[in-house]
């Protein structure tokens, strides 16, 4: 695996770089003019090149990294707001559907190294990944939320415990990288300057290490947070007296159909009564 080699299709990406070096796949948000923001061409690129790498027996470790000031601030609401006005209320979200699958369900060992900012999305993407590094001065959070929008929180009750996840999201504030390492959602925290370097060395060491080997930790692991997994890429609850699913953007599954499908006929029925 010492040879260099990029994506089948190196020009079909446009908002990200990909590259595999010596078994290390390294998929770099490169929108810097926008703190690297994300709209949905730019989503469906992340995740094709993640696929793309959990797909390629050259690839042992996969690294995510930001170009720039920011790992990634989010999405692009002056897109998604454009899209929403052309297309209805729901088009972003039946668009986006978070990073659980492509993350979570990758096969290989998925490294974030962010800096500057992890917002929103952002900072669901980095902390899906199974290891994260963070430069000295990040923040992390779901400031969204103090704009009424209400923010995809399934996977930071896994990281953060209830209560903490509770406060973070709910109020919307920033949380200071010093914080993230005292609740254990970051591996690591290096200045700036060291950053790339230690990231470095930990995929090396994963990439170097006996073919499999990394790939079964990662299945013992996430089978032991199996039901958190479960929720996060399948059923994605909602409450459907608020959220309809094709509002919070998700393939409803079967006991979420028959629960519309029972509200639907009892307010039918009372409404049948009621004349």
């Amino acid at each position: 695996m010492d040879a260099d080699h990029t994506s089948p299709d190196p020009g079909s990406f446009e908002f990200i770089l990909y590259e595999v070096k010596d078994g290390i796949a390294t998929i770099t948000l490169n929108q810097p003019q926008k703190l690297n923001a994300f709209h949905l061409p730019m989503y469906r690129e992340i995740c094709s090149a993640l696929d793309t790498a959990g797909q390629d027996d050259a690839v042992r470790v996969i690294v995510l990294k930001g170009s720039g000031r920011a790992f990634c601030v989010g999405r692009d609401f002056k897109y998604s707001s454009d899209l929403q006005t052309e297309k209805g209320v729901s088009a972003w979200r039946r668009g986006y559907k978070a990073f659980s699958r492509p993350i979570v369900g990758n096969t290989k060992i998925v490294i974030s190294q962010i800096q500057g900012y992890a917002l929103g999305g952002g900072g669901t993407l980095a902390l899906l990944c199974d290891l994260t590094f963070a430069a000295t001065g990040t923040k992390v959070g779901y400031p969204e939320t103090r704009h009424g929008i209400a923010s995809k929180t399934m996977m930071w009750p896994w990281t953060l415990g209830l209560k903490v996840a509770n406060e973070v999201v709910a109020s919307g504030r920033l949380v200071s990288v010093d914080d993230c390492l005292h609740l254990r959602v970051v591996n690591e925290v290096l200045p700036a300057d060291q950053l790339e370097a230690r990231v470095n060395e930990v995929a090396r060491a994963i990439a170097d290490a006996p073919v499999g080997v990394p790939e079964l930790v990662k299945r013992m692991v996430n089978w032991a947070q199996r039901e958190q997994i479960r929720i996060t890429q399948q059923d994605r609850q909602y409450d459907t007296d608020t959220a309809h699913w094709d509002v919070a953007g998700v393939e409803p599954s079967d006991w979420m159909l028959e629960a519309i499908r029972t509200r639907r006929a009892a307010l039918a029925a009372s409404l049948t009564n009621d004349a």
